[in-house]
């Protein structure tokens, strides 16, 4: 069970900047599990962590150029 999601579109490789979330109010409401951003003109690195119940968490990236 994923209990948050935050995505940081310019990921500079120190510090994570949450630029968007999904954090449910409550313990029993799930995450959505869709985000949307608008990409950036040149190019970046995409960083995506996700926490699940047991407090485990994975960060995923990716580098994008339009």
């Amino acid at each position: 069970m994923v209990d948050c999601i935050m995505v940081d579109p310019h990921r500079d490789g120190e510090t994570f900047n949450i630029a968007s979330s999904d954090i449910p109010l409550k313990k029993t409401d799930l995450v959505a599990g869709k985000c949307e951003l608008v990409p950036p003109r040149d190019r970046t690195t995409v960083a995506v962590n996700v926490i699940d119940m047991l407090g485990e968490e994975v960060l995923v990236t990716k580098d994008i150029s339009r």
